[in-house]
């Protein structure tokens, strides 16, 4: 790794971005931006160097070598756009745009450029994940189902109250969370796309993005695959989520929760294992693996390539949700 590698955090207001901090390199981070710039400063602060309101102008003074990005989910064109005409590397949080036609223009400019943008389908970075594609499942998926409930909206009114309102997020529940589980779904299956069979959305009655979601998908080889998220979790110190999958395959039952693998295969005596079920740790190994891929000239594990993917599928469970 570099250690001399100068480093922008665009957008620090993000919630996501503390998740990052552990995984960057010492001394590396040489300007911070946000909208709030009395954030800003608080986390310029931190680091001992310069707070801008205004992107652009960081960019232009800070010069930097690669920048970790976070925005409102329809300013996420504009930045990446800028980025890429800059021919700056970068981390976009997802969802990138508020559509595939959006995260479309973003790719096909990034593969005219040969660009470097990652997205923290962090998932795909985790040995959890890995560990089941390449050691635990060793028979085809028949089913897929996952449930990931968070706390309530309530908890993005004072830091980030544009999640509230489809016009500046694009969606609630099933853009912030459940793209997580469309990618691992058609990572772990080897897949780039989905049919969506059925969606069923709930919204809270002040916001216009759906608080509650599922839907039923089916990948091209079969499989199917029932995701289900929300904000309706009752958070406290001890618990702040339901993180729930099973998978079944022509072999056995496997069971993810509380961070233990159930495994129930035919003709055998059922075991668990431990595996993590917490994705706030694999951030900052996504921070790592995405400024080693940029030195090592490596294709990010998750690209825009991914990110249109999901958002392709994405776009279809909202457009059936809303039948």
């Amino acid at each position: 790794m570099n250690n001399c590698m100068k480093i922008a955090l665009l957008g620090v207001s993000h919630w996501h971005l503390p998740l990052y901090l552990p995984g960057l390199p010492e001394h590396s981070v040489m300007g911070i931006s946000d909208d709030d710039i009395g954030i800003a400063v608080s986390y310029a602060k931190r680091y001992g160097c310069p707070a801008y309101h205004n992107y652009r102008q960081m960019v232009i003074e800070t010069k930097p070598d690669f920048v970790f990005a976070f925005a409102p989910h329809n300013r996420m064109k504009e930045i990446s756009m800028y980025l890429l005409e800059m021919g700056i590397p970068f981390s976009m949080e997802k969802p990138a745009g508020v559509n595939a036609n959006e995260v479309e223009v973003l790719y096909d400019i990034c593969e005219k450029k040969k660009g470097f943008c990652s997205i923290p389908f962090v998932w795909r970075y985790s040995d959890t994940v890995n560990d089941l594609k390449n050691i635990y499942l060793k028979s085809p998926i028949t089913h897929m189902s996952y449930r990931f409930i968070v706390g309530p909206p309530s908890r993005y009114i004072e830091s980030s109250p544009w999640m509230l309102s489809r016009k500046t997020a694009g969606g609630g529940c099933m853009t912030n969370l459940g793209v997580h589980f469309i990618d691992m779904a058609m990572f772990l299956t080897d897949s780039c796309s989905a049919d969506t069979l059925a969606s069923s959305y709930q919204y809270g009655s002040e916001y216009d993005i759906e608080t509650y979601a599922t839907s039923l998908l089916r990948l091209p080889q079969g499989t199917s695959l029932l995701l289900e998220s929300g904000y309706a979790y009752p958070m406290s110190d001890e618990s702040k989520r339901e993180n729930r999958w099973t998978i079944v395959t022509e072999n056995g039952y496997y069971i993810l929760a509380e961070n233990k693998l159930e495994i129930r295969e035919y003709g055998k005596v059922p075991t668990s294992v431990t595996l993590n079920t917490d994705s706030d740790v694999y951030y900052a190994e996504y921070t790592r693996t995405t400024l080693n891929d940029w030195n090592t000239g490596t294709r990010p594990r998750a690209s825009l390539k991914e990110m249109l993917d999901v958002s392709r599928v994405l776009d279809e469970m909202n457009n059936k949700a809303r039948l």
